[in-house]
């Protein structure tokens, strides 16, 4: 039996003709499958430096993709705490234990001093103390705010980094910046439920509301019940404990702050990232179990070793792939728009917080989240222009022949 059959390959525009006969279909398999090569090899030879340049543009951004995962695993990691019957700053002794271990071994292992030189001793004393502060007044802000409400009041250290990096670390600070800033602070105010600012101007328009009201509805002494009721019912003070709370995660947001510029410094003199995490970890993992037993002596109770060891652990582990991404996207992103870029924990959290608790948040809420994001996306779009110029003029130009 005879097959006869013919193929015409074009160069020049990737085309694959074929007479044959119907009878063979593992032939006019075999010939689907050459065409297909066929073309795709020929796009590939047409655009070779598409998918380079793809790659490239992605590994010039990877620092955005690192932090956004590390937020995202962090604000989990969070969340979680809230869903176990137990303590939380028990869980935290075995997630610090873990990390304390894994770091300090590998800082031995590569033969790092843990302790660091002598010239960045004073550096380390502020980033291992505004490190420890920082978790501990979150942890402990927790126990008195929803987690949306926290991330957004701590987030105000975007405007702390800002200020601090451009005195301590000598960066630039652009118009562009200050419209973020603006932007941000201002999503900030509307996205944590500012019934505790906007009270103040309630109370000090509760009297004149009532003297309206009196004045109106005096013919009707219902309606003005009614109306002073409402008015009281609005007007009343968020509880001692809320204010409590935002106390606490501003606290926390000035030494995050403080804390992320003592790390960028301590970068810029070569001390390795494990040493760091190790020199935190260590201070937190001390803090933790000195807050754990200095509340046993007000309130004894056993430790929850069930859930130490299986939460705690799991939740220790996944946290040293949250360090290692922070790590790597300090290193190839600026500061402040990695902090401004952080506040999409808020928009995670709102969704943990709706699909565990069913929590609906405000209308202002969302528009604060929403101009957070925004002030994120006009800094983002601000330093990629920045980058490219900066690229552009330093590449020379007597090169181009030797390429």
């Amino acid at each position: 039996i005879s097959h006869e059959f013919n193929t015409d390959v074009s160069s020049g525009n990737g085309t694959v003709s074929t007479s044959m006969n119907p009878e063979c279909p593992l032939v006019e398999s075999k010939l689907n499958e050459t065409k297909l090569s066929l073309l795709i090899e020929h796009q590939l030879n047409s655009n070779p430096n598409k998918l380079k340049e793809f790659l490239n543009f992605l590994h010039k951004r990877s620092g955005i993709w690192y932090w956004i995962s590390a937020n995202f695993i962090f604000t989990c990691c969070t969340f979680v705490l809230k869903l176990i019957p137990a303590d939380m700053f028990d869980i935290l002794i075995m997630r610090f234990l873990i990390q304390s271990i894994v770091f300090g071994v590998y800082a031995l292992y590569k033969k790092y001093n843990i302790f660091g030189e002598k010239s960045q001793r004073s550096t380390i004393i502020v980033m291992t103390t505004t490190s420890s502060a920082t978790n501990l007044f979150y942890i402990t802000a927790y126990y008195f705010l929803p987690l949306s409400d926290l991330n957004t009041v701590r987030y105000t250290y975007i405007v702390w980094t800002a200020c601090l990096a451009v005195i301590f670390l000598k960066e630039k600070f652009t118009q562009v910046n200050a419209i973020s800033l603006v932007l941000t602070f201002t999503g900030l105010v509307l996205a944590a439920k500012p019934k505790f600012l906007f009270d103040i101007l309630l109370k000090s328009l509760k009297v004149n509301n009532l003297n309206e009201t009196y004045s109106l509805f005096s013919n009707n002494s219902n309606n003005l019940s009614s109306i002073n009721i409402s008015i009281i019912v609005i007007t009343e003070s968020p509880s001692y404990y809320y204010y409590l709370g935002l106390i606490l995660a501003s606290i926390c947001a000035l030494a995050k702050a403080i804390q992320l510029v003592a790390r960028k410094k301590l970068i810029l003199t070569k001390l390795p990232f494990s040493v760091m995490n190790f020199q935190f970890t260590f201070v937190a993992l001390l803090v933790s179990i000195a807050y754990s037993l200095i509340r046993r002596l007000f309130k004894p109770e056993p430790y929850p070793y069930k859930w130490m060891l299986t939460v705690g652990i799991a939740i220790g582990f996944v946290q040293l792939i949250t360090n290692t991404f922070y790590a790597k996207a300090l290193k190839r992103e600026n500061v402040q728009f990695l902090t401004i870029l952080g506040s999409l924990d808020i928009v995670v959290a709102v969704i943990l917080q709706y699909i565990f608790f069913r929590t609906r948040n405000t209308y202002l809420f969302y528009i604060g989240a929403s101009l957070i994001v925004i002030s994120a996306a006009i800094l983002s779009v601000h330093n990629m222009v920045v980058a490219s110029k900066e690229t552009k003029e330093n590449t020379p130009v007597g090169n181009n022949d030797s390429l």
